[in-house]
């Protein structure tokens, strides 16, 4: 009898490790998935100012993007030929409206209202996802993503280029 209680209490044992190790392993998956949408979205914003490359250095006129700020009004620009300018504007406010922080905004409510974005429920971006874009004197653009994990820990992924 005292074997089979000690067995029990064994397997018990094992099974409580073999479930903690499951848990971390969820987290972590978690933690590379935001991760990877981060790097995505970082390189959709670099792929927008090489598209665009306005100003001087190219792609000057996207700096000064902070964190905190929202995104800017925008004309809708797939359903209008845009200036540069509007082109900013719009490629902002879309980028600002995927990072996940901003879907109570009316710009990116409006967005989503005329087909630019997908659902929030399609595409919920990151928690309190957000982003800079800073251009330097020399032409080197920084684009960050920052976001939320697990226990409010803050992480962020920040790309640079030659303008």
């Amino acid at each position: 009898m005292i074997e089979l209680l000690v067995a029990v209490l064994v397997m018990g044992i094992g099974v409580l490790g073999i479930s903690a190790l499951q848990m971390v392993s969820l987290q972590n998956n978690r933690g590379a998935l935001s991760r990877a949408e981060a790097v995505q979205l970082a390189y959709d914003m670099m792929d927008r100012i090489r598209a665009n490359p306005a100003g001087t250095p190219p792609g000057s006129t996207y700096g000064g993007v902070d964190l905190g700020d929202g995104p800017p009004n925008a004309a809708n620009c797939n359903n209008q030929v845009c200036s540069q300018g509007q082109m900013v504007a719009f490629d902002q406010a879309v980028w600002k409206c995927s990072l996940g922080n901003y879907h109570d905004d009316g710009v990116c409510q409006g967005l989503r209202g005329a087909g630019v974005l997908a659902p929030e429920d399609e595409q919920p971006g990151l928690t309190n996802g957000d982003g800079s874009i800073v251009v330097d004197a020399n032409g080197v653009i920084t684009v960050t993503v920052q976001w939320s994990e697990s226990g409010n820990q803050v992480r962020s992924v920040t790309i640079n280029s030659q303008g």
